[in-house]
């Protein structure tokens, strides 16, 4: 058995993942989905759960049982497309990156104002 074939579902752009977050209503959610990964890093996922743009959803790849444990990933929702016949909506992602410190920014030169 290929295990590329257990992470991949209906071609190389499409991968199995858990999506946590909280809804519009602020529930906590969990759902098994697929993610579709486009050229020039476009992300999107289906989801049932009502989400609103801006949020932060957390993605993690779910992999065949013989390899590592995945880690969930931070992304926030972008755009929602309509409700389809089955209830979900096509949501757009884009990773969140880790801010850098007052302490990374200041060693930088760069000028940083601290707000309490």
């Amino acid at each position: 058995m290929n295990s590329n074939s257990d992470v991949t579902v209906n071609g190389e752009d499409t991968y199995r993942v858990e999506v946590s977050g909280w809804d519009a209503k602020e529930n906590f959610f969990v759902e098994k989905t697929t993610l579709e990964w486009k050229p020039e890093d476009k992300k999107s996922i289906l989801l049932r759960a009502d989400i609103r743009p801006g949020c932060i959803v957390f993605v993690r790849l779910l992999q065949p049982l013989a390899t590592a444990t995945s880690f969930p990933i931070a992304y926030e929702a972008l755009t929602s497309a309509e409700k389809d016949r089955t209830g979900a909506t096509r949501v757009s992602l884009e990773r969140l990156r880790p801010r850098a410190t007052y302490k990374e920014t200041f060693a930088d030169g760069l000028l940083a104002v601290r707000v309490a």
